[in-house]
């Protein structure tokens, strides 16, 4: 029986959503957003849509939300905090009739547009916006525009270049329509003599990534620390559990011999890392690094386990730029970074889109990326669900590889959308050849 009351319910689980109306297999969402704000976290969309497959695991196929619109004001509600189910499917049909480049925006909102700073700005923008996507001022620029979290940096800088203005870090991780990022970039003193096509940085990554922190940063200097014991302890663990699980390497043969590199396998479980740790050899262990989410290292044991074994805690959403320059001063210092593309672990086992961060790294330190595909972790270990010990028996049927490819490069004739496409693509297909 669909119980719409019921399936609400079951999704108002998740802290990040604070309402939901179920509108048969369609549903309108309304992140939490003081929690969004509070986590620091700019790409929204991202987070309800991990957070709604996860919790559509619990529920019968046929209960499933299908699909979903993001609301940034409160439902319509009755006097006795009734959700208005009627008004709000109204309104939903109301905005699918008013939404798209040929409806005339609001006078007000037109004249926000008109004004020079504001029209200088949005020539900045319309490159970069999904096509057929409308720049207005309330436009969110993940949901409505399609900006990814690199774009908006991108974006971002680009404009603090042609405005001459710089933006505060914090301010920036509470930018989420295009107003807001207008605004944020309004100089105080109107700049001269400049023009919408003035200021393009082309190559905002380039910038960025060299100026890079000293070898004295208390965060990453642990990266270069030797581990005489640690190292070859944690690596003896992680060929255990490779001897355990049985699991079938290929592709060794691949690896470069020297020299700095990324490692990108697809995601499909916490265990993720250990397995491509215990394939490799030991020279290029010992070379490992990683960037892991700060949540996960907050406390003074967490932060001890970090640094031992080569973990910089970052924040990949709301301080993007940081994370990079951790991923770029580990390479640019002889190491190896094992970078997940995807950003999160898959919620059927297969290979979902990558994000464009390997692809820049790769670029602009002239390092090669080592394709790999993991396949059979994910019946081990789904997400949001029980770990799976029948597994690991022989008779299971269940086999665990990974697979390294060919390292990959990337020039600049190709942009970062498309050589993630291509990483994507290559780790897919690998994926699909394996047992």
């Amino acid at each position: 029986m669909f119980d719409p009351d019921a399936i609400e319910a079951h999704y108002r689980q998740s802290a990040f959503i604070e309402e939901v109306c179920v509108l048969d297999r369609h549903a309108v969402v309304v992140p939490n957003m003081a929690l969004v704000r509070k986590k620091r976290i700019v790409n929204v969309g991202d987070i309800l849509r991990f957070e709604m497959e996860g919790l559509s695991i619990g529920l019968p196929s046929d209960q499933r939300i299908l699909s979903y619109d993001v609301w940034f004001e409160p439902l319509p509600r009755t006097t006795s905090s009734q959700v208005k189910r009627d008004e709000v499917e109204r309104i939903v049909r109301e905005r699918q009739r008013t939404v798209g480049p040929d409806v005339s925006l609001a006078a007000e909102d037109q004249r926000w547009l008109d004004d020079p700073h504001a029209a200088a700005a949005a020539a900045v923008m319309q490159p970069r916006v999904r096509a057929g996507a409308r720049i207005a001022p309330e436009a969110n620029l993940e949901i409505d525009l399609g900006l990814d979290s690199m774009e908006r940096v991108e974006l971002l800088t680009e404009l603090e270049h042609r405005f001459q203005v710089q933006v505060a870090g914090t301010m920036a991780s509470e930018i989420f329509t295009v107003r807001q990022l207008v605004e944020a970039v309004r100089p105080i003193d109107k700049p001269k003599g400049l023009s919408p096509r003035d200021g393009g940085t082309g190559g905002s990554w380039a910038v960025m990534l060299k100026d890079l922190p000293p070898d004295t940063d208390p965060i990453l200097s642990g990266l270069l620390e030797r581990k005489p014991f640690a190292t070859p302890l944690l690596y003896l663990a992680a060929r255990v559990l490779r001897m355990i699980c049985r699991v079938d390497v290929s592709g060794l043969e691949s690896l470069p011999a020297s020299g700095s590199f990324l490692v990108c396998p697809n995601h499909q479980s916490y265990l993720d890392p250990l397995f491509v740790c215990g394939a490799l050899p030991y020279p290029a262990f010992r070379r490992l690094f990683f960037v892991g989410a700060v949540e996960y290292f907050e406390t003074p044991f967490t932060k001890w386990v970090a640094r031992t074994v080569n973990c910089v805690p970052v924040d990949p959403d709301s301080n993007l730029v940081p994370a990079m320059k951790a991923g770029a001063f580990g390479l640019t210092h002889g190491k190896i970074l094992m970078l997940f593309p995807e950003g999160e672990r898959s919620i059927d086992g297969t290979v979902k889109k990558f994000k464009k961060g390997a692809p820049i790294l790769a670029r602009h330190l002239g390092v090669p990326i080592v394709p790999v595909a993991l396949k059979g972790i994910y019946e081990l270990w789904p997400r949001n669900r029980a770990f799976n010990w029948h597994v690991l028996w022989p008779w299971s049927g269940c086999r665990i590889t990974v697979a390294f490819g060919q390292p990959m490069t990337f020039g600049d004739d190709e942009s970062y959308r498309e050589a993630a496409l291509r990483l994507r693509d290559r780790v897919d297909e690998m994926w699909r050849a394996s047992v």
